[in-house]
């Protein structure tokens, strides 16, 4: 989560716009895809993915990392209903618990949230039928998705001024890729896990617009 104070009011400023326009865009998107079972499943995904970004594992001295969540929901979900899920789990952690500044809400949804939901969902269609290349999708998509997030905060943070003035870029990135690589393995070994268990326990409910779709029609 980047905190407030971190970046220029243009960057903010931008990512907020560019981050509300991707929910907007989500929303409506999302007139199509819900379904009686698949309200209950982004509650529990939901809070699942709440809970598992409020633990941190350890890294390495003085580091720790916890997993995302928005490839995850992206993939089971769908990224439009992903990105909505996430930006909620956001927002309460950003006012209730001051866990990322408010005025970089815009930024952490879409480090976050809008990068990993469209990774997911670019990857969920192939858990119609899982098998081995699902899963080594699956683990590299959620490895990406975390170092997308990882070097994208870099930039920000460059584009903002906020480096300090001894570090390089290049230095900075290199830095914040090799800790988020191991965060990245995590959440790709996790997300596997955790669609395999739903799809395997709940495919209707992960489908359910899919399957329920007149032949020859693509649900958005």
């Amino acid at each position: 989560h980047i905190a407030s104070g971190f970046l220029s009011p243009p960057v903010w400023g931008t990512l907020a716009a560019v981050s509300g326009a991707a929910l907007a865009g989500s929303a409506i998107a999302t007139t199509r895809q819900l379904g009686d079972r698949k309200v209950p499943l982004m509650g529990v995904m939901g809070a699942f993915v709440f809970a598992a970004q409020m633990v941190n594992f350890p890294i390495l001295a003085g580091t720790s990392g916890h997993l995302g969540g928005g490839f995850l929901l992206g993939i089971l979900l769908g990224p439009s209903l992903g990105i909505i899920v996430i930006t909620s789990v956001l927002v309460v952690q950003a006012l209730v618990f001051q866990d990322g500044g408010v005025e970089a809400l815009g930024a952490n949804i879409f480090v976050m949230g809008v990068v990993p939901s469209l990774l997911g969902g670019a990857v969920r269609s192939l858990w119609r039928r899982p098998g081995w290349i699902a899963y080594a999708a699956t683990f590299a998509g959620g490895a990406a998705a975390v170092l997308a997030g990882a070097t994208l905060v870099v930039l920000f943070l460059a584009w903002s001024g906020s480096l300090p003035a001894k570090v390089h870029l290049v230095e900075a990135l290199g830095v914040m890729d090799s800790i988020h690589l191991f965060i990245g393995l995590v959440e790709g070994a996790v997300t596997v896990a955790v669609v395999r268990f739903v799809v395997g326990a709940r495919r209707e409910a992960v489908f359910e617009t899919e399957l329920a779709a007149p032949a020859g029609e693509v649900p958005a």
